[in-house]
């Protein structure tokens, strides 16, 4: 039981890979970007391409995976 709600209160992410799918969480003034592709991973940050096929680098802390 205890582990169960451990597992839903979890604040570790799943590991952004490369070929992963991600989303780009905005920050103050900052845009939001949908469904990128991450092309490569640098350390603590990331290349990542967008479906309007611009591509950019961004920190890991930004990226959120998208599972399914």
């Amino acid at each position: 039981m205890l582990a169960k709600l451990r597992a839903v209160i979890s604040t570790r992410r799943p590991e952004i890979v490369t070929r992963a799918r991600v989303n780009l969480i905005g920050s103050f003034g900052g845009p939001e970007r949908m469904d990128g592709v991450v092309e490569a991973v640098y350390g603590d940050r990331a290349c990542v391409e967008w479906p309007n096929g611009g591509k950019s680098v961004e920190s890991l802390k930004s990226l959120v995976r998208i599972v399914g």
